[in-house]
């Protein structure tokens, strides 16, 4: 586990995050860069007042698992797809050295964006198998995209 590490699961509910690493059905999907600055703001912001923080935000999701595919069409029998459903999303914050991990997950199902900026430069040990613009939208007014969870005790 690392900074920036990403896990998606599909369902009607949003999964819980128990002690340790996301356990099924959490699905670990790819990488979200530290280039992100969009990203790292909006998690930034999320962590100050409720009133400050963004209803969307748009972020480049290096994707690593064929098991994780933007539509259903791209998707091999029984993958998850970003399309047209959505995918829960959670996401690896810890800082360098912490004993405990630390996460953020997503307040609604995530999708794809079209037309959105030129993702950014890939900077990996591994070659991601693509790459998804996605987009983090809040479900009501002063209610965050991301939501901090370091277990599931914190639900």
């Amino acid at each position: 586990m690392s900074w920036g590490d990403v896990w998606v699961s599909g369902g009607n509910e949003r999964p819980e995050v128990g002690p340790g690493s996301p356990k099924a059905p959490w699905v670990k999907a790819g990488v979200i860069t530290r280039e992100e600055r969009a990203f790292i703001e909006a998690i930034q912001k999320m962590r100050g007042t409720r009133k400050g923080q963004p209803r969307a935000v748009d972020f480049s999701l290096q994707m690593q698992n064929y098991d994780v595919a933007l539509t259903r069409e791209d998707a091999k029998k029984g993958a998850l797809s970003f399309a047209p459903d959505g995918l829960w999303l959670l996401i690896d914050v810890s800082p360098a050295g912490a004993e405990e991990p630390r996460y953020v997950v997503t307040a609604n199902r995530v999708h794809a964006v079209t037309g959105r900026r030129n993702p950014p430069a890939a900077k990996m040990e591994r070659r991601p198998v693509a790459t998804f613009p996605l987009r983090a939208k809040a479900g009501h007014m002063g209610i965050s995209a991301f939501e901090s969870v370091r277990n599931a005790s914190d639900y």
